[in-house]
């Protein structure tokens, strides 16, 4: 290997290589050095930003919904006691939200037990402040009052409510009664506004308590429409990522008992459409990132042509001393290797070394319209790996083929004088 170290230095790098390849030389593996350092931070801060959304989510939405409707809504419970999962029923449904002094927006009303209410409030305080330790049960504020609701901050917002204010919650199927009918309302005290950072549930979202499944739930307020309200559980579990196989074995059971009025989704299939989005951004931006990095293996080529063309009698002259054609093949062969290998090396250094900066100490640098203000960052080893074999692989290839057509001819050919083809 101290042969080929000698020859790359000599050949690439002193002065006696020429300015031309010498600057070549430079160009290139400054530019493989660049394109692998971009591929690995830019793959690290999408990971991250996957990452901080998939937290973000399941602070706020359950692992898996089971919508039913109200005759079989004890037979789902049944069917998910057997699963020994933590389960919360919950009652949904579309409605207008008024505002005292007149404004008025639409909004999703979602009602769950108290301990329902206390598990979601605590999941997002925990995932906006790491910093804050985890709710206890005597929190006071996630107690609520039996006509207290939760707003979402951007609803809030467009009614112009702050917490202690009043709001009207009307069914909408209350304004098509007979002319002269009262509509259905009820006055509910807004108790918090919270912030998830997720405009679809920040702008809509009305949260309250149906109470104790212990000691009973509460009587039914008179915004509740039977005819509109979604009945359902919201399951969580210990581990996410199981989520599919776990609904899968739901519907199973539900087939089973004969219940076909239930709808079983889980996190995933609820934000299809968000994290293919996300999965197509990352696929094109790496894409575009990975045609960089081949784009600089031409520059290899055209360096190691220039260099096996200039110095073709000297190469005739290391054969006719001894030296194998595939012995010489295998000499350039293995700079061409050195000299991308050093591109890539750095480039993986630099990469990683910034990825996992930001990992620990994320810059908070982007807007407030993001999901998150930070510049997050999770470095993947595996796709670490797979850039540091794939540039090989191209390296490798780049430095073939025109190690192969130069070093075909014999020692003669090479010494004697030549022109440019």
């Amino acid at each position: 290997m101290d042969l080929e170290i000698k020859f790359f230095y000599r050949y690439f790098f002193s002065k006696r290589s020429g300015s031309i390849v010498r600057s070549m030389a430079r160009i290139s593996w400054i530019a493989t050095m660049v394109g692998v350092f971009s591929l690995i931070v830019v793959a690290s801060i999408m990971n991250g930003f996957n990452r901080s959304i998939t937290r973000r989510l399941l602070a706020v939405q359950p692992h898996i919904i089971v919508t039913t409707n109200s005759a079989n809504f004890k037979k789902v419970g049944s069917v998910l006691a057997n699963f020994h999962v933590r389960t919360e029923p919950f009652v949904q449904q579309d409605v207008i939200v008024r505002s005292l002094d007149g404004r008025f927006s639409g909004g999703v009303i979602k009602g769950t037990t108290d301990k329902g209410v206390h598990d979601f409030l605590e999941r997002l305080m925990r995932q906006n402040d790491r910093d804050t330790p985890p709710v206890v049960d005597d929190v006071d504020f996630t107690k609520l009052g039996p006509k207290d609701v939760i707003l979402g901050s951007d609803l809030a917002a467009s009614l112009n409510v702050f917490e202690g204010d009043r709001v009207m919650i009307i069914p909408p199927i209350s304004l098509l009664a007979p002319p002269g009918t009262p509509p259905r309302y009820e006055i509910m005290r807004v108790r918090d506004i919270i912030n998830t950072d997720f405009e679809s549930i920040d702008s809509r979202l009305v949260l309250y308590s149906l109470g104790n499944l212990a000691t009973g739930l509460r009587a039914p307020l008179r915004f509740r429409s039977p005819t509109q309200e979604e009945q359902g559980y919201d399951i969580r579990l210990k581990n996410p990522d199981n989520a599919e196989n776990v609904a899968s074995k739901i519907r199973q059971s539900l087939k089973k008992i004969g219940v076909k009025h239930a709808r079983v989704e889980t996190w995933g299939d609820r934000n299809h459409a968000l994290f293919l989005a996300l999965k197509l951004e990352k696929v094109a931006m790496m894409t575009f990132l990975g045609l960089s990095v081949l784009i600089t293996s031409f520059s290899l080529i055209t360096v190691l042509i220039m260099l096996l063309s200039q110095k073709r009698k000297e190469i005739g002259l290391l054969m006719a001393l001894g030296l194998s054609q595939k012995s010489t093949q295998k000499l350039f062969l293995k700079m061409g290797l050195i000299l991308s290998g050093v591109g890539m090396f750095f480039g993986l250094l630099l990469g990683v070394a910034l990825s996992l900066f930001l990992y620990w100490h994320p810059l908070q640098i982007l807007p407030d319209v993001y999901y998150d203000s930070s510049l997050p960052s999770q470095v993947h080893f595996g796709f670490v790996v797979a850039v540091a074999v794939g540039c090989m692989i191209l390296a490798f290839i780049s430095s073939y083929w025109p190690v192969r057509y130069y070093l075909s001819r014999s020692p003669a050919e090479n010494l004697r004088q030549f022109t440019v083809d």
